[in-house]
């Protein structure tokens, strides 16, 4: 979809408000060098994404005054915004309850920088660890990146927050067995960079993991209906754990104009990505999971920026992303010769293929960032569309007919449900789904409210040679998205694909009111997704609706060495 970079945080989670408001000791940069590892596996990682962000909370708040003491500071109050709800499901599972006895006028058990060995218990959503304290503040917990369930660490705390304190790894006293060595790891600035949080736990254990995400954000954000949900499915792997992001966003920033009016700003000025728990750059010479062409790029821009520092009088944020147009000369041949190159200009435009598939849209707009996976995940889409339909449904589509029951029967050889005449492709940015998945559908139609989107999306349909009569493509407003759709929902897909903060509340109410016969939910954050499940079931149960069977669920993994996960959830109608 063409949505600019909105998928970098999890967002605040509305109807998840359970916990109270309370203080906490202000943020501290931490000050932790590189941990050490006990018989040499100590982390190491880079990465550079929107999707870097190691925490999923935790914004700015309003200040108030701490309690006199030496060296306080001030103290900042909380509001439920701020809370990291995602993390705060995770320690209550850690510590076995949901409540416990702090009062929040009451410093935290322990001081800032103070170093303490602790025994990893489990892994919080965000790939960081948790270790439970306890002996300290009735069961403090503390949460340290680049860890692995099991291993006792030392660790060196920074920032505090209601129950629970976050802390830099300082040295891991006794490794877990199934910790990947620091040789074997993918790059040498993990560990320091905030990109990769996984790369030190194998692969498989990665997809465990995240398998276990998925599960959780089912359980936390859709509680009143998961015991009626089926097993989350194994994820999906990438076929790529390196070298697969296609798109990278380095940044600098510009020497301080003091030191630079003074004559003593020295040396190169850091570029390339934050460091983990800190707001300062990493300066990163090759990221290990973008892909060569970009990291040949990225030489290039270093240089560049180095060369003409000077005249940047703030920091920037640089694009680099792959295209793979087609060498002139060789359009008629089927299928076209392309070349790789590296593009830097944001309204420039990129070519992507997904399979036999082209897609034009500029380079600053969004675009699944892992092509290698794509054409599986398109894979599971197209087959989950076509399943058959319950016999609930079907019986009552007004449409249905003997002949109709026959070409259902016939679809298991054919890969193609013949009950479901229509796609509607909503959130559909330049027209991955709608136009991957068209066949077998009499008509598709893609729904956006950005005009630029819609205008990428109709260009696509004409690059790929896809009848306007059959496909195509509608601008709408956000509370009338289903408001030129004559599809009957008895025989109508849906897919739904929206950025990170999920649906609408306008969205989920008119999509109970038109009622399609399957949906399927495609997700870059599966917290949002889970809560919009639960969204859609309590507003058919509110009209007295049977809703939805769910009838899968499965993570894909976009992003190796990253704690991301893509879910993907199909529905069929009662």
């Amino acid at each position: 979809m063409l949505r600019q970079l909105s998928r970098s945080f999890i967002p605040t989670l509305r109807s998840i408000r359970t916990h109270p408001i309370f203080s906490f000791i202000p943020m501290s940069e931490s000050t932790t060098p590189a941990p050490v590892v006990a018989e040499a596996t100590a982390p190491a990682v880079n990465a550079a994404q929107e999707n870097v962000s190691n925490t999923t909370g935790a914004a700015a708040a309003t200040a108030a005054t701490a309690p006199s003491k030496k060296g306080s500071k001030k103290v900042k109050k909380m509001t439920k915004k701020d809370i990291d709800e995602v993390l705060m499901h995770d320690i209550v599972e850690l510590r076995g309850h949901n409540h416990w006895d702090w009062d929040p006028k009451t410093p935290p058990p322990f001081q800032n920088f103070e170093e303490l060995e602790v025994t990893i218990g489990s892994l919080a959503q965000s790939g960081e660890g948790l270790g439970l304290l306890p002996d300290r503040g009735e069961g403090w917990v503390l949460v340290v990146p680049f860890v692995v369930p099991g291993e006792k660490v030392k660790a060196r705390v920074y920032r505090h927050n209601w129950g629970y304190s976050h802390a830099d790894l300082v040295e891991v006293i006794q490794p877990a067995e199934n910790r990947i060595a620091k040789e074997d790891i993918l790059c040498k600035y993990f560990g320091t960079c905030a990109g990769c949080q996984l790369q030190h736990i194998s692969y498989a254990d990665q997809m465990k993991f995240k398998r276990q995400v998925v599960e959780n954000a089912f359980k936390n954000y859709a509680g009143n209906y998961f015991a009626t949900l089926p097993p989350v499915d194994p994820v999906s792997q990438s076929p790529l754990q390196s070298q697969y992001r296609t798109k990278i966003t380095p940044h600098f920033e510009a020497p301080n104009p003091k030191h630079r009016a003074a004559g003593t700003a020295t040396g190169p000025v850091p570029i390339g990505f934050l460091q983990a728990g800190k707001r300062r750059v990493v300066d990163i010479e090759e990221c290990p999971i973008a892909t060569p062409i970009l990291n040949d790029g990225m030489k290039k821009m270093r240089a560049e920026v180095q060369q003409n520092i000077a005249s940047y009088k703030k920091g920037a944020t640089m694009l680099l992303r792959e295209s793979n147009p087609i060498i002139p000369g060789t359009e008629s041949e089927d299928p076209p010769k392309t070349e790789k190159i590296c593009v830097t200009d944001h309204k420039a435009n990129i070519t992507e293929w997904v399979g036999k598939f082209r897609f034009d849209y500029p380079a600053g707009s969004f675009f699944q960032n892992n092509n290698a996976i794509l054409p599986s995940l398109i894979g599971y889409v197209k087959q989950q569309l076509h399943l058959p339909l319950s016999s609930s449904t079907t019986s009552s589509a007004p449409s249905t007919s003997t002949s109709e029951s026959a070409s259902a029967t016939a679809a298991s050889s054919t890969g193609l449900n013949h009950q479901i005449q229509y796609l509607v492709d909503a959130y559909c940015g330049s027209g991955l789904f709608g136009i991957t998945c068209h066949e077998g559908f009499k008509k598709v139609l893609g729904v956006e409210i950005s005009a630029a989107s819609i205008s990428c999306a109709t260009n696509n349909l004409v690059l790929n040679k896809l009848s306007t009569e059959t496909t195509a493509f509608h601008l709408d407003d956000a509370d009338k998205i289903f408001a030129h759709i004559d599809f009957p929902s008895s025989e109508t897909a849906l897919i739904i694909d929206p950025p990170r903060k999920g649906c609408s509340e306008e969205f989920l109410d008119q999509m109970v009111d038109f009622l399609p016969a399957r949906v399927v939910y495609v997700s870059c954050n599966v917290q949002t997704q889970a809560r919009d499940l639960q969204g859609l079931l309590d507003r058919c149960s509110a009209k007295g609706l049977p809703g939805y069977k769910v009838e899968a669920i499965r993570g894909f993994d976009l992003f190796p060495q990253t704690r991301h996960v893509e879910g993907v959830m199909t529905l069929t109608r009662l």
